[in-house]
Protein backbone atom coordinates (compact mmCIF):
# COMPACT_ATOMS: atom_id res chain seq x y z
CA UNK A 1 0.00 0.00 0.00
CA UNK A 2 1.37 3.35 -0.72
CA UNK A 3 1.74 5.65 1.74
CA UNK A 4 -0.30 8.55 0.04
CA UNK A 5 -3.22 6.54 -0.18
CA UNK A 6 -6.18 7.82 1.46
CA UNK A 7 -8.60 5.02 2.71
CA UNK A 8 -12.07 6.04 3.90
CA UNK A 9 -15.16 3.65 4.01
CA UNK A 10 -18.50 4.56 2.87
CA UNK A 11 -22.08 3.80 2.95
CA UNK A 12 -25.32 4.70 1.60
CA UNK A 13 -28.36 5.15 3.91
CA UNK A 14 -29.74 1.55 3.77
CA UNK A 15 -26.22 -0.16 4.15
CA UNK A 16 -26.09 -2.03 0.49
CA UNK A 17 -23.28 0.35 -0.73
CA UNK A 18 -20.70 -0.20 2.28
CA UNK A 19 -16.98 -1.18 1.85
CA UNK A 20 -13.93 0.28 1.70
CA UNK A 21 -12.35 3.10 -1.17
CA UNK A 22 -9.18 4.54 -1.78
CA UNK A 23 -9.28 8.10 -3.00
CA UNK A 24 -7.23 10.11 -4.69
CA UNK A 25 -4.06 12.09 -2.92
CA UNK A 26 -5.74 15.42 -3.63
CA UNK A 27 -8.12 15.34 -1.54
CA UNK A 28 -8.10 19.06 -0.43
CA UNK A 29 -10.08 20.46 -3.13
CA UNK A 30 -13.92 19.94 -3.53
CA UNK A 31 -15.56 19.95 -6.76
CA UNK A 32 -19.00 21.19 -7.22
CA UNK A 33 -20.76 20.61 -10.77
CA UNK A 34 -23.68 22.80 -11.21
CA UNK A 35 -24.35 21.46 -15.13
CA UNK A 36 -28.02 20.74 -15.95
CA UNK A 37 -27.20 17.11 -15.92
CA UNK A 38 -25.84 16.87 -12.78
CA UNK A 39 -28.55 18.64 -10.90
CA UNK A 40 -31.03 16.35 -13.44
CA UNK A 41 -29.65 13.08 -11.99
CA UNK A 42 -29.16 14.06 -8.27
CA UNK A 43 -31.78 15.76 -7.90
CA UNK A 44 -29.73 18.31 -5.98
CA UNK A 45 -28.36 21.68 -6.55
CA UNK A 46 -25.07 20.12 -7.96
CA UNK A 47 -23.25 17.10 -7.43
CA UNK A 48 -19.67 16.30 -6.18
CA UNK A 49 -17.56 13.50 -6.43
CA UNK A 50 -13.82 12.77 -5.21
CA UNK A 51 -11.69 10.64 -7.84
CA UNK A 52 -10.76 6.89 -6.82
CA UNK A 53 -7.30 5.23 -6.88
CA UNK A 54 -8.72 2.23 -7.26
CA UNK A 55 -11.62 0.39 -9.17
CA UNK A 56 -14.84 0.17 -6.51
CA UNK A 57 -15.92 -3.65 -4.87
CA UNK A 58 -19.54 -4.42 -5.57
CA UNK A 59 -20.16 -1.94 -8.62
CA UNK A 60 -22.80 -4.80 -9.98
CA UNK A 61 -25.11 -4.87 -6.97
CA UNK A 62 -26.06 -0.76 -7.81
CA UNK A 63 -27.90 0.46 -10.99
CA UNK A 64 -26.45 2.02 -13.88
CA UNK A 65 -27.22 4.77 -15.45
CA UNK A 66 -25.84 6.66 -18.68
CA UNK A 67 -25.56 9.60 -18.64
CA UNK A 68 -24.02 10.23 -21.64
CA UNK A 69 -21.88 7.86 -24.19
CA UNK A 70 -18.76 8.48 -21.62
CA UNK A 71 -20.28 8.85 -18.63
CA UNK A 72 -21.79 6.26 -15.92
CA UNK A 73 -23.67 7.07 -12.63
CA UNK A 74 -24.19 3.91 -10.16
CA UNK A 75 -26.90 4.48 -7.36
CA UNK A 76 -28.08 1.75 -4.49
CA UNK A 77 -31.28 0.07 -6.08
CA UNK A 78 -32.56 0.36 -2.07
CA UNK A 79 -32.26 4.09 -1.25
CA UNK A 80 -31.63 5.66 -4.67
CA UNK A 81 -28.56 7.01 -2.78
CA UNK A 82 -25.79 8.10 -5.95
CA UNK A 83 -22.48 5.71 -5.20
CA UNK A 84 -20.01 6.22 -7.93
CA UNK A 85 -19.63 7.60 -11.68
CA UNK A 86 -17.20 6.23 -14.25
CA UNK A 87 -15.84 8.02 -16.92
CA UNK A 88 -15.25 5.62 -19.79
CA UNK A 89 -12.73 7.34 -21.84
CA UNK A 90 -10.25 7.26 -18.90
CA UNK A 91 -11.13 4.78 -17.16
CA UNK A 92 -11.67 6.91 -13.90
CA UNK A 93 -14.17 5.79 -11.04
CA UNK A 94 -15.07 8.69 -8.62
CA UNK A 95 -17.35 8.49 -5.71
CA UNK A 96 -20.07 10.21 -3.77
CA UNK A 97 -18.68 12.42 -1.77
CA UNK A 98 -21.52 12.93 0.63
CA UNK A 99 -21.18 9.15 1.52
CA UNK A 100 -18.19 8.82 2.91
CA UNK A 101 -18.04 8.00 6.93
CA UNK A 102 -15.59 8.53 9.97
CA UNK A 103 -13.27 11.67 9.22
CA UNK A 104 -13.96 13.22 6.15
CA UNK A 105 -11.44 14.67 3.75
CA UNK A 106 -10.21 18.29 5.01
CA UNK A 107 -11.52 20.78 2.33
CA UNK A 108 -9.41 23.50 1.88
CA UNK A 109 -10.86 24.65 -1.20
CA UNK A 110 -13.95 24.44 -2.95
CA UNK A 111 -14.46 25.20 -6.72
CA UNK A 112 -17.69 25.21 -9.05
CA UNK A 113 -17.92 24.26 -12.24
CA UNK A 114 -20.28 24.97 -14.77
CA UNK A 115 -22.07 27.47 -12.29
CA UNK A 116 -23.41 29.72 -15.82
CA UNK A 117 -25.64 27.23 -16.69
CA UNK A 118 -27.62 28.00 -13.63
CA UNK A 119 -28.64 31.12 -14.62
CA UNK A 120 -28.56 32.77 -11.30
CA UNK A 121 -25.57 30.62 -9.39
CA UNK A 122 -27.10 28.03 -7.97
CA UNK A 123 -25.52 26.74 -4.75
CA UNK A 124 -22.56 29.26 -5.73
CA UNK A 125 -24.10 32.38 -4.25
CA UNK A 126 -24.74 30.18 -0.89
CA UNK A 127 -21.33 28.55 -0.93
CA UNK A 128 -18.14 30.42 -1.47
CA UNK A 129 -15.33 28.89 -3.86
CA UNK A 130 -13.72 29.69 -7.01
CA UNK A 131 -15.18 29.61 -10.15
CA UNK A 132 -14.05 27.28 -13.05
CA UNK A 133 -14.94 26.98 -16.64
CA UNK A 134 -15.00 23.67 -18.84
CA UNK A 135 -15.65 23.34 -22.40
CA UNK A 136 -17.68 19.84 -21.42
CA UNK A 137 -21.45 20.11 -20.60
CA UNK A 138 -20.12 18.26 -16.94
CA UNK A 139 -16.89 18.04 -15.16
CA UNK A 140 -16.94 14.46 -14.97
CA UNK A 141 -16.06 13.95 -18.11
CA UNK A 142 -13.16 14.61 -20.03
CA UNK A 143 -11.59 12.33 -23.08
CA UNK A 144 -8.95 10.56 -23.46
CA UNK A 145 -6.28 13.26 -24.29
CA UNK A 146 -7.74 15.34 -21.15
CA UNK A 147 -9.82 17.57 -23.09
CA UNK A 148 -13.69 18.35 -22.46
CA UNK A 149 -16.14 17.13 -24.72
CA UNK A 150 -20.03 18.35 -25.14
CA UNK A 151 -22.20 15.39 -23.74
CA UNK A 152 -26.34 15.29 -24.23
CA UNK A 153 -27.84 17.55 -21.04
CA UNK A 154 -31.35 15.59 -20.66
CA UNK A 155 -32.08 11.42 -22.62
CA UNK A 156 -35.54 13.21 -22.15
CA UNK A 157 -36.88 16.57 -23.20
CA UNK A 158 -40.14 17.52 -21.02
CA UNK A 159 -42.86 19.13 -23.22
CA UNK A 160 -44.69 22.32 -22.16
CA UNK A 161 -47.50 22.09 -20.12
CA UNK A 162 -50.39 23.41 -22.14
CA UNK A 163 -51.94 25.01 -19.53
CA UNK A 164 -50.33 28.19 -18.19
CA UNK A 165 -51.51 27.30 -14.87
CA UNK A 166 -49.48 24.06 -14.28
CA UNK A 167 -47.03 26.84 -12.93
CA UNK A 168 -43.41 25.75 -12.76
CA UNK A 169 -42.14 22.30 -14.62
CA UNK A 170 -39.76 19.90 -12.45
CA UNK A 171 -38.43 16.36 -13.56
CA UNK A 172 -35.63 14.12 -13.27
CA UNK A 173 -32.58 13.30 -16.23
CA UNK A 174 -34.30 10.56 -17.74
CA UNK A 175 -38.05 12.18 -17.99
CA UNK A 176 -39.57 9.22 -15.79
CA UNK A 177 -40.97 11.55 -13.34
CA UNK A 178 -42.50 14.73 -14.74
CA UNK A 179 -44.74 17.13 -12.31
CA UNK A 180 -45.73 20.78 -11.99
CA UNK A 181 -45.71 23.08 -8.89
CA UNK A 182 -48.73 25.86 -8.88
CA UNK A 183 -48.48 28.59 -7.33
CA UNK A 184 -49.75 29.29 -3.99
CA UNK A 185 -53.90 29.66 -3.88
CA UNK A 186 -56.57 28.78 -0.75
CA UNK A 187 -55.80 25.03 -0.34
CA UNK A 188 -51.64 25.98 0.24
CA UNK A 189 -53.48 27.40 4.00
CA UNK A 190 -54.83 24.16 4.27
CA UNK A 191 -52.58 21.67 5.49
CA UNK A 192 -50.92 21.73 9.34
CA UNK A 193 -47.57 20.76 10.50
CA UNK A 194 -45.19 21.12 13.30
CA UNK A 195 -41.95 23.17 12.93
CA UNK A 196 -39.31 21.90 10.61
CA UNK A 197 -35.47 22.38 12.14
CA UNK A 198 -34.79 25.22 9.28
CA UNK A 199 -36.94 27.48 11.50
CA UNK A 200 -37.01 25.82 15.12
CA UNK A 201 -33.69 23.91 15.91
CA UNK A 202 -35.03 20.50 17.78
CA UNK A 203 -31.84 20.60 19.81
CA UNK A 204 -32.82 23.53 21.45
CA UNK A 205 -36.82 23.57 21.79
CA UNK A 206 -39.34 21.47 20.58
CA UNK A 207 -41.22 21.40 17.13
CA UNK A 208 -44.75 21.94 18.17
CA UNK A 209 -47.03 24.43 16.19
CA UNK A 210 -49.40 25.51 19.06
CA UNK A 211 -50.31 28.51 16.84
CA UNK A 212 -50.78 26.65 13.61
CA UNK A 213 -48.42 28.92 11.83
CA UNK A 214 -48.65 28.11 7.56
CA UNK A 215 -44.65 28.38 8.23
CA UNK A 216 -44.03 27.00 4.40
CA UNK A 217 -45.77 29.99 2.82
CA UNK A 218 -43.53 32.85 2.66
CA UNK A 219 -43.71 36.72 1.15
CA UNK A 220 -47.58 37.66 1.90
CA UNK A 221 -48.61 33.64 0.90
CA UNK A 222 -46.93 34.63 -2.70
CA UNK A 223 -43.85 32.18 -2.26
CA UNK A 224 -42.81 28.76 -0.81
CA UNK A 225 -40.25 28.39 1.94
CA UNK A 226 -36.63 26.49 0.84
CA UNK A 227 -33.55 25.69 3.00
CA UNK A 228 -30.69 23.61 2.77
CA UNK A 229 -29.99 20.29 4.97
CA UNK A 230 -26.97 18.62 6.56
CA UNK A 231 -28.53 15.86 8.19
CA UNK A 232 -27.50 12.02 7.89
CA UNK A 233 -30.63 10.61 6.61
CA UNK A 234 -30.19 13.13 3.60
CA UNK A 235 -26.80 12.89 2.76
CA UNK A 236 -26.70 9.72 2.66
CA UNK A 237 -29.95 9.18 1.32
CA UNK A 238 -28.49 11.81 -1.89
CA UNK A 239 -24.93 10.64 -2.05
CA UNK A 240 -24.17 14.43 -1.35
CA UNK A 241 -23.45 16.67 1.65
CA UNK A 242 -25.60 19.77 1.14
CA UNK A 243 -29.40 18.78 0.40
CA UNK A 244 -31.75 21.38 -0.70
CA UNK A 245 -35.77 21.02 -0.08
CA UNK A 246 -38.59 23.02 -0.83
CA UNK A 247 -41.68 23.33 1.08
CA UNK A 248 -44.48 22.28 -0.92
CA UNK A 249 -48.25 21.54 0.03
CA UNK A 250 -48.99 18.23 -1.84
CA UNK A 251 -52.84 20.19 -3.29
CA UNK A 252 -50.06 22.35 -5.37
CA UNK A 253 -48.37 19.17 -6.60
CA UNK A 254 -49.69 18.11 -9.97
CA UNK A 255 -49.33 16.20 -13.32
CA UNK A 256 -48.95 17.57 -16.22
CA UNK A 257 -52.94 16.99 -17.39
CA UNK A 258 -53.35 18.70 -13.69
CA UNK A 259 -54.37 15.83 -11.97
CA UNK A 260 -52.85 15.27 -8.18
CA UNK A 261 -49.59 13.73 -8.21
CA UNK A 262 -49.05 10.22 -6.50
CA UNK A 263 -46.12 8.76 -5.21
CA UNK A 264 -46.30 5.40 -6.86
CA UNK A 265 -46.30 6.89 -10.37
CA UNK A 266 -43.91 6.57 -13.35
CA UNK A 267 -40.69 5.60 -12.14
CA UNK A 268 -40.62 6.93 -8.29
CA UNK A 269 -39.36 4.08 -6.02
CA UNK A 270 -40.32 4.57 -1.86
CA UNK A 271 -37.76 4.19 0.63
CA UNK A 272 -39.51 4.36 3.93
CA UNK A 273 -35.69 5.86 6.07
CA UNK A 274 -36.94 5.55 9.65
CA UNK A 275 -40.82 4.65 10.44
CA UNK A 276 -43.32 6.18 8.63
CA UNK A 277 -40.87 8.42 6.78
CA UNK A 278 -40.42 8.28 3.65
CA UNK A 279 -38.08 9.14 0.37
CA UNK A 280 -38.72 8.65 -3.02
CA UNK A 281 -35.87 8.40 -5.96
CA UNK A 282 -36.12 7.70 -9.58
CA UNK A 283 -35.36 3.76 -10.05
CA UNK A 284 -33.91 4.99 -13.50
CA UNK A 285 -31.78 7.63 -13.30
CA UNK A 286 -31.50 7.93 -8.96
CA UNK A 287 -32.61 11.48 -8.85
CA UNK A 288 -33.74 12.48 -5.42
CA UNK A 289 -37.03 13.57 -5.49
CA UNK A 290 -39.48 13.81 -2.18
CA UNK A 291 -39.28 13.97 1.70
CA UNK A 292 -42.78 13.36 3.15
CA UNK A 293 -43.85 11.54 6.49
CA UNK A 294 -47.07 10.44 8.25
CA UNK A 295 -46.93 13.75 10.99
CA UNK A 296 -46.70 15.99 8.29
CA UNK A 297 -48.68 14.33 5.07
CA UNK A 298 -49.79 17.43 2.98
CA UNK A 299 -46.67 19.96 3.16
CA UNK A 300 -43.84 17.70 0.81
CA UNK A 301 -40.33 18.26 0.79
CA UNK A 302 -39.45 18.55 -3.44
CA UNK A 303 -35.60 18.16 -4.00
CA UNK A 304 -34.80 21.95 -5.84
CA UNK A 305 -32.39 20.40 -8.26
CA UNK A 306 -35.59 19.04 -10.29
CA UNK A 307 -37.09 22.47 -11.02
CA UNK A 308 -36.82 24.12 -14.07
CA UNK A 309 -37.18 27.45 -13.56
CA UNK A 310 -36.29 30.07 -16.08
CA UNK A 311 -35.47 32.43 -13.54
CA UNK A 312 -32.10 29.98 -12.51
CA UNK A 313 -31.61 26.85 -10.41
CA UNK A 314 -32.81 28.41 -7.34
CA UNK A 315 -36.10 29.12 -8.60
CA UNK A 316 -36.61 32.44 -6.72
CA UNK A 317 -39.62 33.77 -8.53
CA UNK A 318 -41.41 30.99 -6.37
CA UNK A 319 -38.97 29.70 -3.58
CA UNK A 320 -37.67 32.35 -0.44
CA UNK A 321 -34.57 30.52 0.61
CA UNK A 322 -34.18 30.70 4.57
CA UNK A 323 -30.76 32.16 5.16
CA UNK A 324 -30.57 32.04 9.09
CA UNK A 325 -29.82 28.38 9.42
CA UNK A 326 -28.72 24.82 7.66
CA UNK A 327 -31.29 22.56 9.09
CA UNK A 328 -29.47 19.77 10.97
CA UNK A 329 -26.00 21.40 11.13
CA UNK A 330 -24.88 19.91 14.28
CA UNK A 331 -25.61 16.55 12.68
CA UNK A 332 -23.24 17.07 9.82
CA UNK A 333 -19.86 15.40 9.26
CA UNK A 334 -18.03 17.75 7.62
CA UNK A 335 -18.50 20.85 10.06
CA UNK A 336 -15.84 23.11 8.17
CA UNK A 337 -17.91 22.94 4.82
CA UNK A 338 -21.51 23.38 6.40
CA UNK A 339 -19.39 27.04 8.25
CA UNK A 340 -18.89 27.75 4.95
CA UNK A 341 -22.40 27.09 3.64
CA UNK A 342 -24.11 29.27 6.77
CA UNK A 343 -21.48 32.00 6.53
CA UNK A 344 -22.18 32.34 2.76
CA UNK A 345 -26.12 32.05 3.45
CA UNK A 346 -26.04 34.72 5.75
CA UNK A 347 -23.42 37.16 3.52
CA UNK A 348 -26.64 37.30 0.97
Amino acid sequence: MHTDEVIRHISCLCGEATQEVVLGTNTSVLNLCHCIACRAITGQLYSSYYLLQTTPTNIDRLRKYEQSAGTSRYFCTTCGAHVFARVRHTGQHFVAAGLITGEPPRTKTIRHWRAGDTQDGGLTSFLPGKLEETVSACWLEPNSNGQRHLSTQRKTEIPPANDKSHGLRAGCHCGGVEFYITLPDSTSMEPSSPWPDLLVPYHRSSSENAQDVKWWLRDENSRYLAGTCACRSCRLASGFPIQTWAFIPKSNIVNANGSPLEFNETTMQRYESSPEIYREFCNRCGATLFWHCKERPLVIDISVGLLQAKSGARAEDLLAWHIERVSFMEMALDQQLMQRLESGLRER
